[in-house]
């Protein structure tokens, strides 16, 4: 798409957008007040770091256009509208210099850094934004300065701590598999104590009635994926706001000895609440993607991308486990091996020999069905698993595979290292993991027959 088709297009996508949620936010708003929910500013933030190619330098002022037309369309005057939206999009730039900002921490992923600093970004942008528009209150609809400031602080906060963190989580379409996943291997248990949690502190009412459901969501936290989490915590905390609006929870009495209103004292109170399960979630989701790394590395010889032996066992376990079949994992092993390897290495030196593994399991890989499981033994050895294969098909395979691997030029600095492997066969129907060993016994039997007999050969443990 030329550049003009695509910078028009991001500008109608950001004041479309500025307009609707405008709009939104408008229609809780009473003519002589401000409204009483706005989401626009959080989630037109969140969209700017969720997805990098809307953030440029003249996004800010597509998004003041699209909400000073939402603004004077619906009736209010232009000057307020104006100074109104001057404050929104200040806490939108400074939110995001600190979203963005190393000042706080170590260069991180822009997703994950900008998770990591919601809190202060929300604190300084809320700030802000209040200060301008503490002043707007001020001038034309007659509030006190301090008490203005308070209602725009908190409200700009609370829904920050909401709304920001679900939309820079948004899942990437290549994320969602692997979210449903998490979601059907989850607990429900989690998610019924928040509800349980959440009815019991508005039958109890009080301040305190705020914090009963902290707990149910440090566990939902650490039961559910980040996004899950982020979502649970936005319905809780508007929940819980709307509950204080309405009457419906109690927080303060009544008496008049608070320095600020029931809802802004709920609207800072779920705010300092929610930020602690979502460190809980970010810091889980940190340490699951160490442990990914770390199985990662322990699984998957680095040289060659081939299963390692602990790596194939995981994945018979997760293969064989789940299926509860009476028949097992059946199909057939195949042990391969790389005629005359040493020759390479002493030749050559080790540098071309890793060269040659590593072309060889690619030429391996290629040959074979996606399922395959393929694990280095050690030094030239591989052994691969290809379930539900019958005995003939499989010696018709790697035979295949041989003539392959025969005929693959591998050439490095102007050396032809091209190499034959010997395969031996054996059949394979097992119901756990440690009958494998039989298996590849009897397949490195044939092998070593096969090597015998003069190498770049198969060699079945059936008669044909």
């Amino acid at each position: 798409m030329p550049n003009y088709k695509y910078y028009i297009n991001r500008v109608i996508i950001l004041f479309a957008l500025a307009m609707l949620l405008s709009t939104i936010g408008l229609a809780s708003r009473n003519l002589a007040s401000l409204s009483l929910f706005w989401p626009g500013n959080a989630i037109l933030l969140g969209l700017l770091i969720r997805f990098p190619s809307l953030d440029k330098r003249s996004s800010l002022v597509v998004l003041y256009l699209g909400m000073l037309s939402a603004d004077i369309l619906y009736g209010t005057a232009p000057v307020i509208a104006a100074g109104l939206d001057a404050a929104n999009i200040l806490f939108i730039a400074t939110a995001r210099w600190v979203l963005l900002s190393n000042h706080f921490t170590r260069g991180n992923p822009r997703r994950l850094q900008a998770l990591l600093h919601v809190f202060p970004a929300s604190l300084l942008g809320a700030a802000v934004c209040a200060l301008a528009g503490a002043l707007v209150s001020e001038r034309y609809f007659a509030d006190e300065l301090l008490k203005a400031w308070f209602s725009w602080f908190s409200e700009q906060m609370s829904t920050s701590i909401l709304l920001l963190p679900l939309v820079i989580s948004l899942p990437r379409r290549d994320e969602l598999v692997q979210l449903a996943g998490a979601l059907r291997d989850s607990t429900v248990l989690p998610l019924v104590a928040l509800l349980v949690t959440t009815v019991t502190g508005t039958w109890v009412g009080g301040a305190g009635s705020l914090l009963f459901p902290l707990p149910a969501l440090l566990w939902c936290a650490i039961s559910y994926p980040l996004f899950i989490t982020c979502l649970l915590t936005m319905i809780t905390g508007i929940s819980e706001i709307i509950l204080v609006a309405g009457n419906v929870l109690n927080i303060q009495g009544k008496d008049d000895l608070f320095r600020i209103d029931s809802l802004s004292s709920a609207r800072l109170g779920v705010a300092a609440m929610l930020i602690s399960p979502l460190i809980v979630a970010l810091s889980t989701t940190s340490n699951k993607k160490l442990v990914a790394r770390i199985t990662q590395r322990a699984d998957y010889d680095l040289l060659t991308g081939a299963l390692t032996r602990s790596g194939l066992s995981s994945r018979l376990e997760m293969l064989i486990t789940p299926r509860k079949r009476p028949q097992g994992f059946f199909g057939a092993v195949f042990v391969i091996d790389i005629d005359r390897f040493k020759n390479i290495n002493d030749t050559y030196g080790h540098a071309s020999g890793d060269y040659v593994l590593a072309k060889t399991v690619e030429c391996i890989r290629q040959g074979l069905q996606a399922s395959a499981l393929v694990c280095r033994m050690g030094g030239e050895e591989f052994l691969v698993l290809i379930e539900g294969i019958s005995q003939p098909r499989a010696f018709l395979l790697a035979n295949r595979l041989r003539h392959s691997i025969e005929g693959n030029s591998i050439i490095l600095n102007g050396h032809n290292l091209s190499v034959t492997v010997s395969i031996g066969i054996s059949s394979l129907n097992i119901n756990n993991v440690n009958s494998l060993d039989e298996s590849i016994k009897q397949a490195d039997k044939q092998l070593y027959i096969a090597k015998s007999s003069g190498r770049n050969q198969v060699r079945p443990e059936f008669v044909l």
